[in-house]
């Protein structure tokens, strides 16, 4: 008697987004874009530019604290799609925003949900070009943002060599400092700003593709030790991260000085949120792209370097270790 194939069923909790996504790109049939799932955008042949396309949701459960006011939900979910146009070197065209809301939404969460998303792409040279708006029993909100970038200038994940020295844009631990704050019930908007309002890089990530040097680069929306783990993967290298090198943020450290039991390395190296640029770049041309990026106001840093072996390792005080990959993954 032959028995029954049994099917394995495996929970998304325990699958993962990273492998969610895997197995989604390994069911969809491939078109002919030239880069497609895997990276923070599509980039399809556009001529002698790729048209750029991206997309990005939130929801009241993992992206809406309960402090964040319509303005900043509006702000957020444009900021963080125009994110990952700027880590491909991209000029947005527009965005589209599909709202979904519950039936007791009144009209002026409507109408500030709709002027934060308004104001963040005119601060960064778009517009909202359409959408869609349904009812749905829980806050909701999709943006898809398209742009083009020449094709000499996309930046790829892929493209990494060991050797390279690692750098980001700004500071870490925005993000982290906001939701402490959140956490121990801090009113203080300065404090929250980096959480609820991110500053998406255009200008850096624009900037940074003219000079044609970049060998990778991705936004650092998932925390920084997960992105490290996701560029290799790509890349079959290692990383090897000077901790004490790691720009933090000033309200991370300002909440460091009055809280001592405050870890500012676990919020930089792992919250997320920040949604600074995370590239490599060869040694020789570190210069020229850190020069280029402070003359729009920025800053970049170098905080390691590329290596053959596949580990990724912090150094703390000539001390190396294993970084764990502790950064945020949706479903886990």
């Amino acid at each position: 008697m032959e028995m029954p194939l049994q099917v394995i069923v495996i929970k998304l909790a325990d699958l993962g987004e990273r492998k969610a996504i895997s197995l989604i790109s390994n069911i969809l049939s491939k078109g002919d874009e030239a880069v497609g799932i895997g990276d923070d955008c599509a980039a399809l042949d556009f001529g002698e530019e790729y048209l750029l396309v991206s997309t990005d949701m939130i929801s009241k459960k993992t992206h809406i604290p309960k402090i964040m006011t319509p303005w900043q939900i509006g702000w957020f979910v444009v900021a963080i799609n125009l994110s990952d146009m700027a880590a491909k070197g991209g000029r947005p065209l527009g965005l589209v925003l599909s709202f979904g809301l519950p039936g007791d939404t009144s009209d002026l969460f409507l109408e500030e949900l709709t002027r934060g998303a308004d104001e963040c792409a005119t601060t960064y040279g778009t517009s909202i070009i359409g959408g869609d708006t349904k009812e749905n029993p829980r806050v909701t909100i999709c943006g898809t943002v398209f742009g083009t970038v020449k094709k000499e200038e996309f930046m790829s994940r892929k493209g990494i060599k060991p050797g390279d020295v690692i750098a980001v844009t700004g500071t870490l631990g925005k993000a982290g400092a906001g939701h402490y704050a959140i956490k121990s019930n801090m009113k203080d908007p300065r404090m929250l700003e980096g959480l609820l309002e991110p500053k998406p890089r255009l200008k850096e990530g624009m900037t940074l593709a003219r000079e044609k040097v970049v060998s990778s680069c991705m936004d650092i929306s998932d925390g920084l030790s997960s992105s490290l783990y996701q560029l290799q993967e790509l890349n079959n290298v290692g990383f090897e991260i000077e901790r004490e090198k790691v720009p933090l943020s000033q309200m991370l450290l300002k909440l460091a000085g009055e809280n001592k039991n405050l870890d500012v390395y676990e919020y930089s190296l792992h919250f997320g949120g920040d949604y600074e640029l995370l590239l490599t770049v060869p040694l020789d041309e570190f210069e020229k792209v850190k020069r280029s990026v402070e003359k729009i106001g920025n800053h970049l840093t170098i905080i390691g370097q590329v290596t053959k072996n596949g580990d990724i390792c912090v150094v703390d005080s000539r001390v190396k270790k294993i970084l764990p990959d502790k950064g945020y993954e949706h479903f886990r």
